[in-house]
């Protein structure tokens, strides 16, 4: 289940990313996946910090709240490959 939506949502960035190498002037806007990615790395971790993996909240809320860092994690090692595939592809081809 992971892997493939992992795999979805990398696929989905690089194309994002491909659309912005082509469209895009500035190099800022070019990067823009990758910065996404790393909020994304950046967020799970301030959560994970903030409650310790749920350790300090019991019942649904520490499930709910490991859930969200898992799933923080998934999408910012997609959104990072993803981007990264798309830079690769549309620097050889230029």
């Amino acid at each position: 289940m992971y892997i493939i939506f992992s795999s979805i949502l990398a696929g989905m960035v690089a194309a994002a990313q491909v659309f912005l190498c082509k469209k895009s002037k500035s190099s800022l806007l070019k990067l823009l996946p990758i910065f996404s990615a790393a909020a994304m790395f950046l967020l799970a971790a301030f959560i994970r910090g903030e409650n310790f993996l749920a350790d300090a909240v019991y019942g649904i809320f520490g499930r709910g709240i490991f859930a969200i860092v898992v799933i923080l994690r998934i999408g910012g090692i997609s959104a990072a490959v993803g981007s990264i595939v798309g830079l690769l592809y549309s620097y050889f081809k230029k």
